[in-house]
C-alpha cells in the first residue's frame, strides 16, 4: 500500500502537467466557472512544479540548487511585498502570499518547460 502512495506521488511530481489538467477538469465540474477553476488548479499544483523543477535541475546539473532557490523565492516574496506596500500602504499577506504563488506556478512553469527541453536534448546527444 505504501508502495502505491509513493509511486503516485512520483508520477504527480514527474508530470505535474497533467495532474494540473485534472484538477483543473474537476474543478470546472465542482465551481462551473472556467477562471475559478483555472485559479483553483494553479494554486494546487505550484508545489508540484516547484519539486519537480528542483529534482530536474538535480538531475541535468549533478547539483543541489535548494539554498539558491529558497533566497530567489524570498527575494520575490519581498519585492511583491515592498510593490504591495507602495501601492497600497498597507500590506495584507494574504494577497502578497496569493500574488507571490502565482508568479511561482508562472515562474516554475516556464522553468518546467526549459528544463524538460534541455534534458531531452541532452539524453538524444548522449
Amino acid at each position: 500500500m505504501l508502495n502505491i502512495i509513493v509511486y503516485v506521488i512520483g508520477l504527480m511530481i514527474t508530470v505535474p502537467v497533467a495532474v494540473t489538467l485534472i484538477v483543473y477538469v474537476i474543478g470546472v465540474k465542482v465551481y462551473r466557472q472556467k477562471w475559478k477553476a483555472i485559479h483553483k488548479a494553479v494554486s494546487w499544483t505550484t508545489l508540484l512544479y516547484i519539486i519537480a523543477v528542483l529534482v530536474m535541475l538535480q538531475q541535468i546539473f549533478d547539483s543541489s540548487f535548494i539554498g539558491i532557490w529558497v533566497i530567489v523565492l524570498l527575494s520575490i516574496f519581498t519585492v511583491i511585498a515592498v510593490v504591495h506596500w507602495k501601492l497600497y500602504t498597507e500590506v495584507v499577506f494574504y494577497k502578497v502570499f496569493k500574488i507571490f504563488w502565482r508568479v511561482c506556478f508562472l515562474l516554475f512553469v516556464l522553468l518546467y518547460i526549459v528544463l524538460v527541453v534541455i534534458g531531452i536534448m541532452q539524453q538524444l546527444l548522449s
